[in-house]
């Protein structure tokens, strides 16, 4: 028997996820406008070293990632002692980081005959060790759902990164504006944690038994989906040139912009809905809550995959045509990983992050095997190809450990994909039929004049076609319900206001 879900917790969640996904579209935005003035100054072979050496950095610190405001998430309540045990345990990671980093500029180098890694690994294991340094007080307000603080040190540190890295491209035109752009934004969002909570933290592990059990599997479970995330990048260099390196790197980086702009933000509220609530609520909140993310990031994958080609040359410039292609593809991809997105949240919420494990490990397992050989044999093509295969399981894996987890069946976590893409099939047909009217267009202001209208009619179509679907399907609560009552509160007091001014 589920316990009764405290009242209004669903309409925090979604308030709290509203704030976290506004914040972090609006960082996105940030990183897209630092991408497009960094690609009019550098070219593909500077964003190819770059990408090289960033696989390695996001890989070491995933190996070592400290879940630790998850961790503080699930205490009863925060003492002093325990924020400080947390501080250490993050600047220790940072260190080990930073070391691990500089241990492997030298044979990394070596194995892409690529000198220039060398010093910016160095530079770029700075950023680990200020994220280290963030405060861990911080979470006293994402325990009662206000994302705000994070808003503020996020963007703030990502504005000022932005200024930085686009004065030295301009000044330089070196592949060091994107390294000063990874230093500078952990380096204010920390200065920023202790202006917002102030804490004079100190160093301790006397509470280490709170964090050990997260971390003990986390750190497998992070490692796969670290490996997993870049093995691509780590090993197509090899076979690759450095421009076309580049070229594959950017596509895949825009790619993974909506996802990290909508999933983490969107995932970070899920883990205390999902621990307020226990049994079949939980279960039922875990189908929700995913189905709200799919419903958001499926038609903004789709106009990835139907209109590469427009959105690189409007963005990007010519240079970067090459990268269309890899886009359509990598974004085709990222919507087979969409059932699977809070399984995080969901493991480490239950305690039973050895799941987690497993299945990255399933996941990884296949991706190394098979990206390996098609990047050997087939180059890039091979390696998206063997991503794809090494996704598909990897969904599948965790579709039955959800099941185990909180008894959702298959069926209803596939759906939670199903609707959104049953919703997207005609607004789809409508970007496939305006594809030759794109690709006549003369200019870049001839292409924004014709697609900018078209892409609007498409996300209204496709917003009348999800609500249809719900509506087919019985109106059930989720995203949908909670949009519906916001237009109707918000247009019913319009209404109200203009019969009361009439009256009047």
């Amino acid at each position: 028997m589920s316990s009764p879900e405290p009242p209004g917790m669903a309409r925090r969640a979604v308030k709290a996820g509203a704030w976290t996904v506004g914040t972090r579209l609006a960082a996105k935005l940030i990183d897209l406008a630092m991408l497009l003035c960094l690609a009019r100054f550098l070219g593909p072979a500077e964003f190819g070293v770059v990408a090289m050496a960033m696989a390695v950095v996001f890989i070491v610190e995933a190996l070592f990632e400290l879940p630790t405001a998850a961790a503080l998430i699930r205490e009863p309540a925060l003492t002093p002692e325990l924020l400080h045990t947390a501080f250490t345990l993050s600047l220790l990671r940072g260190l080990l980081i930073a070391l691990l980093l500089l241990a492997v500029a030298w044979p990394l180098a070596a194995f892409n005959n690529e000198p220039r890694l060398v010093a910016l690994l160095v530079v770029l294991g700075l950023a680990p060790v200020l994220r280290g340094l963030v405060n861990p007080r911080i979470v006293e307000y994402a325990r009662a759902f206000d994302f705000r603080p994070d808003a503020a040190m996020e963007l703030s540190g990502k504005a000022v990164a932005l200024v930085v890295s686009v004065a030295i491209a301009v000044g330089t035109r070196s592949y060091w504006a994107i390294a000063a752009a990874t230093v500078c934004a952990p380096l204010v969002s920390t200065l920023l944690s202790y202006a917002i909570a102030p804490l004079r933290p100190r160093l301790t592990l006397v509470h280490w038994p709170q964090f050990a059990n997260l971390i003990g599997w986390n750190f497998v479970a992070q490692a796969c989906a670290a490996l997993n995330w870049q093995v691509d990048r780590l090993l197509l260099p090899r076979f690759t040139s450095a421009s076309v390196f580049g070229q594959y790197a950017m596509g895949k980086q825009i790619s993974e912009l909506p996802m990290q702009a909508l999933i983490q933000p969107m995932s970070r509220p899920a883990m205390p809905a999902l621990a307020a609530s226990t049994g079949t609520a939980r279960s039922a909140r875990y189908l929700r809550l995913t189905q709200a993310i799919a419903l958001v990031l499926v038609p903004v994958l789709g106009l990835l995959m139907l209109w590469p080609e427009a959105l690189v040359r409007v963005t990007l410039g010519p240079g970067w045509a090459d990268a269309a292609q890899w886009l359509r593809w990598i974004s085709a991809i990222a919507l087979l990983s969409l059932p699977a997105v809070l399984i995080g949240p969901l493991a480490m919420t239950l305690d039973r992050t050895r799941w987690l494990a497993a299945r990255t490990l399933v996941e990884l397992l296949l991706r190394l095997a098979l990206v390996g050989f098609g990047a050997a044999y087939f180059g890039i093509p091979g390696a998206i190809a063997g991503s794809a295969f090494a996704t598909l399981a990897g969904t599948l894996t965790t579709l039955f450990i959800v099941r185990h987890l909180v008894g959702a069946g298959l069926a209803a976590q596939l759906m939670t994909l199903g609707w959104p893409l049953l919703a997207l099939l005609p607004p789809a047909a409508l970007l496939w039929l305006a594809r030759p009217g794109l690709q006549a267009a003369g200019s870049v202001a001839d292409l924004l004049l014709r697609g900018v209208p078209m892409g609007a009619l498409y996300l209204l179509l496709y917003a009348l076609c999800a609500g249809l679907a719900w509506q087919l399907a019985g109106r059930p609560a989720g995203l949908e319900q909670h949009a519906v009552e916001a237009l109707r509160q918000r247009f019913g007091r319009g209404s109200d206001h203009a019969m009361r001014s009439h009256v009047e």
